[in-house]
């Protein structure tokens, strides 16, 4: 079953991360910290227009444009009855010049074509319409406002009261709009002589208002959700989670953290060493996939969040590697390529059950020879070789990572995948006054 892919929230204008010039180098850290947990990366439509560092990064760094690519980014764009085929990133655009919705005083960056014709281009381009995305508006408004907890907030008149206006909203208009909720039904309440009520609950409506249209894009593409806290109540409130579930969810075992003192993928300035073909290296390895595939489903006991974790620490141990690597000006020998290759083998025929001398033979290997007497004499010294060398790579990872923590640029990506029927993952390092 093909992995879903994860919908980016840190590209949201919210963010101040996705806008803020200054954060550009950070954005730049915290998508390639993305690329490197995640199999395929998703941005709505509004998100690669109004991204303004995701842009940025297109137009100044030529090497940066290695992430389009049909199989790593997609994006969600619109498809009104009036264009089935979906509107053209630029479309979206000039509709936001319209609407003065830029996130940039400058006007020549924002209406640049050739940022926006690339991503078109060479993205996978997966098409919604506003149909879909109200209804899901709707079900989301009206499943929040019964949840038990919202019910008592409420108190039971008030509820009732506000969920037939709401019922009476959806049958005139064929569902719930946004601004109805935000500022028709206050109109009405007011006018139907309930003005307390709708003081009383207006922040609740709002964050009732708010929560299904953040999470409309990444619910109605199936998209597993990457996001901040300050999407956090949002995805609370669609998932039926209360406060007091919320501030209890770290010590459920389905928590994974993706960072740690002890590994440097876990500081910006450590991931800046990495070029994209790094990154994209990392994703072609057996620790890579290994993770993805126990990182993508539901962890039910402590024994398969062990296991999950430990493919994690193997993973991380390879990212740090290559970070020092680069650091160091160090290119992966062909004895280290060699290694890995004798390494995956192993692992193959270790799962086949077929071995000679502790080397596996399988399929064409049986039959091949591709793996001989030698195999298994070489595999010893590259194995003494590879300690050896992860012995010294390890020294320069504590030495680097003591530097970082000295420095005014230890900067971290703080992140935790939540492992539950739908994966996803919270970083807890971007605030909104980040």
């Amino acid at each position: 079953m093909k992995q879903a892919p994860s919908y980016w929230m840190l590209a949201d204008t919210e963010v101040p991360l996705a806008w803020d010039h200054s954060k550009l180098d950070s954005f730049a850290s915290y998508f390639k910290h993305a690329l490197l947990f995640n199999e395929k990366l998703m941005l709505s439509d509004a998100q690669a227009v109004n991204c303004m560092n995701f842009r940025r990064l297109l137009t100044k760094n030529e090497d940066f444009r290695q992430v389009l690519n049909k199989d790593i980014l997609s994006v969600a764009v619109r498809a009104p009855d009036d264009a089935p085929q979906g509107h053209a990133l630029t479309q979206v655009r000039d509709a936001f010049v319209a609407e003065g919705k830029q996130r940039t005083q400058n006007a020549d960056e924002f209406q640049a074509n050739d940022d926006l014709e690339l991503i078109n281009s060479r993205c996978e381009i997966a098409l919604y319409n506003y149909t879909q995305l109200r209804d899901n508006y709707t079900n989301g408004v009206m499943r929040i406002m019964n949840l038990p907890h919202v019910v008592a907030q409420f108190g039971v008149g008030d509820h009732a009261y506000i969920v037939e206006l709401l019922n009476q909203e959806s049958e005139r208009n064929q569902g719930l709009g946004r601004i109805y909720l935000q500022q028709g039904l206050g109109a009405e309440l007011t006018a139907n002589g309930h003005a307390e009520t709708w003081a009383r609950h207006r922040d609740l409506l709002m964050k009732i208002s708010d929560a299904p249209y953040i999470t409309g894009i990444p619910t109605v593409m199936a998209a597993d959700p990457i996001y901040s806290p300050l999407h956090e109540e949002a995805f609370n409130l669609v998932t039926g989670t209360d406060a007091t579930t919320a501030a209890t969810a770290t010590e459920v075992t389905s928590v994974l953290a993706l960072q740690t003192d002890l590994n440097l993928s876990s500081y910006q300035q450590a991931l800046a060493q990495l070029q994209l073909e790094d990154v994209f290296y990392l994703r072609s390895t057996p620790e890579y996939k290994d993770y993805q595939k126990r990182s993508k489903n539901p962890v039910r006991n402590e024994d398969e969040l062990r296991e999950v974790t430990e493919a994690l620490i193997m993973y991380q141990r390879l990212i740090d590697n290559m970070i020092i690597r680069r650091k160091l000006g160090i290119k992966l020998r062909r004895a280290e390529k060699v290694y890995r290759h004798l390494q995956s083998m192993r692992k193959v025929g270790q799962e086949a059950g077929a071995y000679s001398l502790g080397l596996a033979l399988t399929g064409d290997a049986l039959t091949g020879g591709a793996l001989t007497m030698a195999n298994f004499f070489v595999g010893s010294v590259l194995d003494k070789m590879h300690e050896r060398d992860q012995r010294k790579l390890d020294a320069e990872r504590h030495l680097y990572a003591a530097q970082l923590e000295r420095s005014q640029q230890d900067e971290k990506i703080g992140a935790e995948r939540r492992l539950n029927e739908r994966p996803e993952t919270v970083y807890t390092s971007v605030v909104a006054s980040s």
